[in-house]
């Protein structure tokens, strides 16, 4: 601001100048400095009222979802209603916050001349998984010499959505070691009278229409419709996104990693599956399979951070009621502590089928901690061990 105050000054200073010189020195030399000076400053006024006047910017991106490590190219265009010659524009592209530190925000010089429309284009090279969005723009311009110079933000918003990458797994058991289409998980076809094949008693997470009231009228306590079933593989995703659990980003990658590769495998063998972490607010996402239920599920992959503050073995507690009794629960997570060793084997015990992922960034085990292994396989808690190394040889280990 001071430099453009100083800018205008300098300008009238000169036409200033100039007047004076012509008033007593007279003759054509002097005056027609001064109308040159003049017309200069004419000049300059409508290059400083113009400069944004008119000025509209466009950005775009090449795509807005893409992959863990991939770029993304971003186009700005500048355009102009009118025709004037300007002197130079600078484009400064802000980063999201999260990339803050990795790169430094683009510049751009450009030199506009009689052009109505100026193009160009910049990557962002290899964003790591998130949620990313560019917002304002900073376009800065000038005259050709240097009198003034002006500042504009421009407000716009375009989101990035990068899904993390994911390896392409051969095979995984699911709980029982069958995790390849044999498993006959409860699944109901219909709530029609003609499906219902018995009763069994009421259990919590039942739901009311299920309840059959005239044979729970006989007195003998609630009683619920059992439906007939098909073959089909479920599985429900528990990410934990307590943040205590991780010490460092690297550990949280790669549980997420982990979390996507078998859900794109569930996907890929058409098993239904389910997400549930809760973060700041509870995120559940029922077992399905569709190519929207998979945009959806990677899009709060793609979103989630370790950002919860609820115990992870407290939430699934509560979130392991919701799911239907014939649906595998898999526990991805870098805890093996009391309560949730409690909590899993309280799980099995009451017939669910529980499979644990445990992650780590080295395969070194304490003897603590390998006895809670132990104790997991015993209550036929299907337990596995991912690190880092363990991670990227999935294909040649062939899954589990």
């Amino acid at each position: 601001m001071r430099q453009q105050k100083w800018g205008k000054f300098n300008v009238i200073a000169l036409v200033l100048v100039t007047y004076i010189f012509a008033m007593f020195q007279g003759g054509f030399a002097s005056w027609f400095l001064f109308y040159s000076s003049l017309v200069f400053f004419v000049y300059e006024c409508l290059a400083y009222f113009l400069m944004f006047a008119t000025l509209e910017v466009v950005r775009q991106l090449d795509r807005n979802r893409l992959q863990e490590g991939e770029d993304v190219v971003v186009t700005i265009l500048l355009r102009r209603r009118i025709w004037f010659p300007l002197g130079w524009n600078m484009v400064i592209e802000a980063l999201p916050e999260r990339l803050v530190g990795f790169y430094e925000p683009h510049k751009q010089l450009i030199f506009p001349w009689f052009k109505r429309e100026v193009e160009f284009r910049y990557v962002i090279p290899q964003l790591p998984r998130g949620y990313y969005r560019l917002q304002e723009t900073v376009i800065c311009g000038g005259d050709f010499f240097g009198f003034i110079e002006r500042r504009k933000v421009i407000s716009l918003a375009d989101d990035i959505l990068v899904y993390p990458s994911y390896q392409h797994v051969n095979h995984w058991p699911l709980g029982d070691g069958s995790f390849s289409g044999t498993i006959h998980v409860s699944h109901r076809r219909s709530d029609d009278v003609a499906a219902v094949r018995g009763v069994r008693e009421y259990q919590r997470g039942d739901r009311l229409s299920q309840i059959h009231w005239r044979a729970s009228a006989r007195g003998t306590g609630l009683k619920t419709k059992e439906f007939e079933h098909q073959a089909m593989n479920q599985a429900a995703f528990f990410l934990d996104v307590e943040k205590s659990s991780y010490p460092t980003s690297e550990v949280f990658e790669l549980a997420v990693k982990v979390t996507a590769s078998l859900i794109a495998y569930a996907n890929r063998n058409q098993y239904h599956y389910g997400l549930v972490f809760r973060q700041k607010e509870r995120m559940s996402i029922d077992p399905g399979l569709s190519h929207a239920h998979f945009l959806r599920v990677f899009d709060q992959l793609a979103r989630v951070m370790p950002e919860g503050s609820d115990s992870f073995s407290r939430v699934i507690g509560r979130e392991a009621l919701e799911q239907s009794q014939g649906v595998t629960l898999m526990m991805v997570t870098p805890r093996l502590d009391k309560e949730l060793v409690a909590r899993l084997v309280s799980l099995v015990q009451k017939g669910r089928r529980v499979q644990l992922f445990h992650i780590s960034r080295t395969g070194a085990y304490t003897a603590e901690q390998m006895q809670v292994m132990r104790l997991l396989a015993a209550n036929k808690v299907v337990c596995t061990s991912i690190h880092t190394q363990d991670y990227h040889q999935w294909k040649q280990m062939g899954g589990a």
